[in-house]
């Protein structure tokens, strides 16, 4: 009675985006990752707000480098 009976579910091949999307507009902290009938596994916003960091980081050490001379960077998250 107290639990969703159908909360919403991830596939383990959703895209980064969408699963941040799609936790944002439940409002949910948590969401189960699932294949077919099987749980795979949950996934925290924590983990999402990490996987996002490490993306955009990365994107901006490739920009960088692309960019010859360009300044070291002294910032470390």
């Amino acid at each position: 009675q107290v639990m969703d009976s159908s909360p919403s579910v991830l596939a383990p091949d959703t895209e980064l985006q969408a699963v941040l999307q799609a936790m944002l507009g439940s409002h949910a902290r948590y969401m189960p990752v699932m294949e077919g009938a099987v749980l795979m596994g949950v996934i925290s916003f924590y983990d999402v707000a990490k996987a996002v960091m490490e993306s955009e980081r990365f994107e901006n050490e490739q920009l960088k480098a692309y960019i010859q001379d360009w300044p070291s960077s002294t910032f470390q998250a």
